[in-house]
């Protein structure tokens, strides 16, 4: 299976992939990149921002590692998420058996202007390498807002006040324990509004999973 998508060519150096390449990126571009998988100084800084287990960090977002987001984010292909899914899941132990991956979602917007909901595609792949259960549909996105890229923590947790709920099919068979999933770990906020919507319905959030932190 060929994981490089496009020309065929590294996104970091343009040079020709070969098969297996994971994710558009050769091996001397994601050996550069500022952190890999299982990275424990990664793995700490997360957790002071989420106050939870981090099981999943891609990597550090810098100029070189923003083009794989923005391309897992908006170019169209949802494969491209799966697979850096499955590339994590090598390099990171999984967590509890007892629980399930659970992406966040996408305003219904976006959704449809995008095609498909990116931490949805890397909780995918993550479940394929783990073998793990995806729950796509526990969390719905209630808002759609402005891109919160810029923002302050205490900003962040403000606009996302109210902008998560749980669907109401899935309030009497929600599992009991969680692990969400996110493209990108900024201040947490976003982590920890889900956290705060799910534990109002008896869910556990017992960690996070993201494939980049900025």
């Amino acid at each position: 299976m060929n994981l490089g998508w496009g020309l065929g060519r590294c996104w970091g150096c343009g040079e020709p992939l070969v098969p297996n390449e994971v994710a558009g990126m050769c091996p001397p571009c994601q050996w550069a990149w500022p952190s890999v998988p299982g990275s424990e100084a990664v793995q700490r800084l997360a957790q002071e921002r989420v106050g939870c287990a981090v099981f999943g960090v891609g990597f550090r977002l810098r100029p070189d590692t923003h083009r794989v987001v923005h391309r897992v984010k908006y170019g169209g292909f949802p494969s491209q998420g799966r697979a850096l899914g499955q590339w994590m899941a090598q390099g990171w132990p999984p967590p509890p058996r007892d629980v399930v991956l659970v992406p966040v979602p996408l305003h219904w917007r976006r959704h449809v202007r995008r095609g498909f909901n990116p931490p949805q595609a890397l909780a995918e792949g993550l479940a394929t390498g783990w073998g793990y259960e995806v729950q796509p549909k526990l969390l719905r996105r209630l808002k759609h807002r402005v891109s919160l890229t810029s923002a302050t923590r205490a900003a962040r947790l403000s606009a996302l006040r109210g902008t998560f709920g749980v669907r109401e099919d899935w309030r009497t068979a929600h599992p009991e324990r969680v692990v969400l999933v996110d493209d990108v770990l900024t201040t947490g906020a976003t982590f920890r509004a889900c956290q705060q919507v799910l534990g109002a319905e008896g869910v556990q959030v017992v960690g996070g999973v993201w494939l980049a932190m900025g």
